[in-house]
């Protein structure tokens, strides 16, 4: 039979009436009656103003009992239904989907919050109750930090899955969909909101790789199907480019920096896939981004990607009119921070500035400076001057240090980039003037830099070193037992060495000017000394490259010998945990073992306890008794409880004494000392006492002289207090006197005032009583008449009862009449199938006797006319046509006459002679009948079917007139 069908709107009605009773049994009813509606194939069908509140109510109670596989399915069909017709109602479905979500998100914060609010700051504490050791460790480590985050998961970790779920669903179903593209991006926009919000990171970062990257993916590879996404409509493309922008934006605020390249990524394929030039606006936004992701992680590769981010973004800013003042100083101080030295090569972070090629910190300071260095502040523009222009390493710290003091604070963040390459430019200075330095020598050049960001002392320097030579900005090599640092010379440069020597030449020439040689003297000399030089170089050459040899030797060493070493501690622990396997395997299976024995005991044990415990209902713990008879029981359970009784007092003894001997034993230690104290405690407290009086005393005569001093001053003052204070007293009692008769006024105008109000009230009490007491005897009056009129309705209504009873008897008589009538007719029908039951139960017998004559000789072949047997002549033979009753007894009494019979050769003594009204009603048989046939049935009797008569089974024949066959 197929589903009844109920009408949509019928089904919502019910619904809200199921609703409307507050059960839980009755919301998941309403629940399972929408459900059926959008299993309906007519659901489709449907115009679009009923499906609208069906689905608005089948999502508020998806939201409300967590049923979130339930609303995607019921969002998905009613997608299916209505795409065609009506994209606002999609739209509208989906936005009270997600505020349903939101809404129920911040009624459990509220909640949470409430029930946080509530805690108590201090956890109760009962005095009176002991101290135990696991109360004071629960006081100690459990606060109500832990019932906070319990309330938290509880109320709050809920609702926001099922927001966030909401989210994904509702993005599912809008994906791919240029008519629901709009409400796609929106929905993107509030769950990045959700995101930043509640600091969803892995949520957000499932968001932009699992749906939204997919999504465009997707997009972009079904863009041939009907209503596809087209990224090249510029409206399309701008709603992308907006959503992704805002992706950036939430993953910089979550400090997702991973997630915020992929996003820098995704807007420059959207940006490199539109036909049209992006807006300034947007690409000022996206290099701004860029800015603060290659800031945050460091190092040279993104400070050179910073600066270029920096200056790419002023161009577009500039063109966009949003520009602000500090932007061309932090152009030209990003570039200026860039560490020196070369950059590997990154094509890929060049595509996503769209740059034709690597930037570099010559060619971004440069541009920097030509299209900047006039709006720079005048600080920033003497930091370039003195970095790039005419950097002088005696004087160049001294000038900078009151320079980083006063800037701006958008510019603090570029300090220790900075940092980084006034040092590293100090000594790439020092090392083209000087072999050796010390680092005494370095830290006096950078003194002035003491109390300014830029402080360095000799671990600071040693470091920065370190860091610089690894790099590759620096070639030098620190001797910290000396205390100096020795630049080395790179094979790199051949020219090195030729400008070294004529720096130390214009240098020595300086310094001690030599009369003038000639130039073959000079030439020969200049050669000479190359050739010291060089063998010098070739020298330190060597060494080092033996130094190097020594040290990777060693380092093979160290890692043999750690390899060596990591490859034993791995075969120990293989060998150990084989060991502990094969134990705990071992022990696993004795254990299982032991289990199972104990099982097999415990239930032979409990199973005897059980019957004893119900045969004498004895209250002892089943668990605990093995193979224990039923007197056993009862003692047991006596000795149980008189050992617990021992134990008990036992353990108090214990108690007290330990008690006794701690306090015994702290008095034995303690009176020996009490004496000393004693003595102590006197002496502390004399000295104290005497402190005290001579405190007291020493402050009684400050005070005394105080107040003797204070007399004084007051004496001389006292004339003149007693005139200002008999005016004073004269005037005030004037003052008195006339407010005093000014309160009796109002006291008399009061109080006739509240005379007047009495009388009124009084007035107005006498007039409600009388119209109260009219009121009352109207009610009596038309209770009197109500009371007459229920009396003559009671009057009809017992007349109508009455006659009513008297119908009822009536119909009781006649039914039991009938019913006495159906039994009567029963009792007889009974009566004749008892009758027609004995009268088949006699052919039966009579049947048995045939078969038994048969089968012992008196039922065999005679001719025709002649004489019977003597058995036939008997008395007993002439009724034999009459029906028989049966004894009582069962198949085993008849089996055992029939044997007896068959041994007798007499006919079967179940059949008794019938009565003599059946033997005279019986007809008298034909000629040449054989006298062992049966006779014929009367009217109305069924042929009974037996072992007897012709053929197996069949019917025994009635008889006739005619004579029998030769067989008979």
């Amino acid at each position: 039979m197929p589903p009844i069908y109920v009408k949509p709107e019928n089904a919502l009605k019910r619904s809200e009436e199921l609703l409307a009773l507050g059960t839980p049994q009755s919301q998941q009813q309403a629940f399972e009656n929408l459900v059926e509606v959008f299993m309906s194939k007519k659901f489709k069908h449907t115009p679009v103003s009923i499906l609208e509140p069906i689905v608005f109510k089948f999502l508020d109670l998806c939201v409300e009992m967590n049923r979130k596989a339930h609303a995607r399915q019921a969002l998905l069909q009613f997608k299916n239904a209505v795409q065609t017709t009506s994209v606002a109602s999609i739209e509208k479905v989906l936005n009270h989907f997600i505020a349903q979500a939101e809404a129920r998100l911040a009624s459990a914060t509220e909640q949470a919050k409430a029930e946080v609010a509530a805690l108590p700051e201090n956890p109760v504490v009962d005095d009176e109750l002991p101290l135990q050791p696991t109360s004071l460790l629960l006081d100690t480590f459990v606060d109500n930090a832990g019932d906070r985050e319990r309330i938290e998961r509880r109320l709050i970790a809920p609702a926001q899955k099922f927001c966030w779920d909401a989210y994904d669903i509702s993005l599912d179903i809008a994906k791919s969909n240029d008519r629901l593209e709009v409400i796609y991006q929106s929905v993107a926009h509030r769950a990045f909101s959700f995101c930043k919000v509640h600091q969803r990171k892995s949520d957000f970062r499932r968001l932009c790789e699992q749906r939204l990257r997919k999504d465009l993916t997707n997009a972009a590879k079904y863009g041939h199907q009907q209503h596809a996404i087209n990224l090249s409509d510029p409206e399309t493309l701008g709603r992308f480019l907006d959503t992704r922008f805002l992706q950036l934006e939430t993953a910089v605020e979550l400090e997702l920096w991973q997630e915020a390249f992929r996003s820098v990524e995704d807007v420059h394929g959207l940006v490199a896939a539109g036909k049209k030039v992006a807006k300034p606006a947007m690409m000022a936004n996206y290099y701004e981004k860029l800015t603060q992701i290659f800031k945050a992680e460091g190092g040279k590769q993104t400070a050179v990607f910073h600066a270029a981010a920096w200056a790419r973004y002023f161009q577009y800013a500039e063109r966009a009119g949003i520009s602000n003042d500090k932007a061309p100083g932090s152009v030209l101080l990003s570039a200026l921070a860039v560490p020196l030295g070369e950059v590997e090569t990154k094509q890929r972070l060049i595509a996503l500035l769209n740059l034709p090629k690597m930037p570099t910190r010559e060619s971004l300071v440069k541009d920097a400076a030509g299209k900047h260095l006039k709006r720079v502040p005048a600080d920033i523009r003497q930091i370039y001057h003195i970095l790039e222009v005419d950097f002088q390493p005696t004087t160049a710290c001294k000038t900078l240090a009151p320079l980083i003091s006063s800037l701006a604070p958008e510019y603090q963040p570029y300090l220790p980039a900075l940092r980084e390459v006034v040092l590293s430019r100090l000594v790439q200075e020092l090392a083209q003037v000087y072999d050796t330095v010390t680092l005494s020598h370095i830290l006096n050049l950078v003194k002035p830099f003491e109390n300014t960001p830029w402080a360095t002392d000799m671990p600071s320097l040693e470091k920065f070193l370190m860091s610089a030579c690894r790099r590759g900005d620096i070639s030098a090599s620190v001797d910290h037992v000396a205390q100096t640092i020795t630049f080395v010379t790179s094979t790199a440069q051949p020219n090195r060495l030729s400008d070294l020597a004529i720096v130390l030449y214009n240098t020595i020439q300086y310094l001690n000017p030599t009369p003038v040689t000639s130039r073959a003297d000079a030439f020969a000399a200049a050669l000479a000394q190359a050739e010291e030089e060089r063998k010098q170089v070739a020298h330190r050459r060597q060494i080092v490259q033996k130094r190097r040899e020594l040290m990777e030797e060693a380092n093979l060493r160290k890692q043999r010998e750690e390899s060596t070493a990591l490859a034993e501690r791995l075969k120990a622990k293989a060998l150990e945990d084989e060991r502990r396997a094969k134990e705990a395997a071992k022990q696993a299976e004795v254990d299982r073992l032991k289990k199972q024995m104990e099982d097999a005991r415990r239930a032979e044990a409990e199973q005897l306890a059980k019957q004893l415990a119900d045969k004498g209902a004895l209250k002892v713990d089943i668990k605990s008794i093995e193979d224990l008879d039923s007197s056993k029981l009862v003692a047991l359970q006596v000795e149980q409880l008189a050992k617990e009784k021992r134990e008990h007092a036992e353990r108090l003894r214990i108690v007290g004494k330990r008690v006794d001997h701690l306090e015994r034993a702290m008095r034995k230690e303690e009176r020996p000392l009490l004496v000393e104290d004693y003595e102590k405690q006197k002496v502390q407290d004399k000295i104290e006492h005497e402190r005290l009086n001579k405190e007291s005393k020493e402050l009684a005569i400050q005070q005394q002289k105080a107040s003797v001093e204070l007399k004084n001053r007051l004496g001389r003052m006292l004339p003149d207090f007693i005139v200002a204070r008999d005016n004073v007293e004269s005037q005030r009692e004037q003052e008195f006197k006339v407010a005093r008769e000014k309160a009796r006024a109002k006291v008399e105008e009061e109080k006739k005032k509240l005379k007047e109000r009495l009388i009124e009230r009084k007035k107005a009490e006498k007039a409600k009583r009388e119209e109260e007491r009219r009121e009352a005897e109207e009610r009596e009056r038309q209770a009197a008449e109500e009371a007459e009129a229920r009396a003559a309705e009671e009057a009809a209504r017992a007349e109508e009862e009455a006659k009513a009873a008297a119908a009822i008897e009536a119909a009781k008589a006649e039914a039991a009449e009938r019913a006495a009538k159906a039994r009567a007719e029963r009792d007889a029908q009974r009566a004749k199938d008892e009758e027609l039951l004995k009268m088949r139960l006699a052919r039966e017998e009579e049947a048995e006797r045939r078969r038994a004559e048969r089968s012992s000789g008196a039922g065999a072949y005679r001719r025709p006319g002649a004489p019977a047997p003597a058995a036939a002549e008997t008395p007993a033979a002439a009724p034999a046509l009459a029906p028989t009753t049966v004894k009582a007894g069962g198949w085993r009494e008849r089996a055992a006459a029939k044997a007896a019979a068959e041994a007798n050769g007499t006919a079967s003594p179940t059949a008794t002679p019938s009565s003599p009204a059946r033997q005279a009603s019986a007809p008298a048989p034909a000629d040449g009948q054989a006298q062992g046939d049966a006779p014929a049935p009367e009217r109305g009797a069924k042929w009974t079917r037996g072992m007897g008569g012709r053929g197996r089974g069949g019917a025994t024949p009635p008889t006739s007139g005619r004579a029998p066959s030769s067989r008979w």
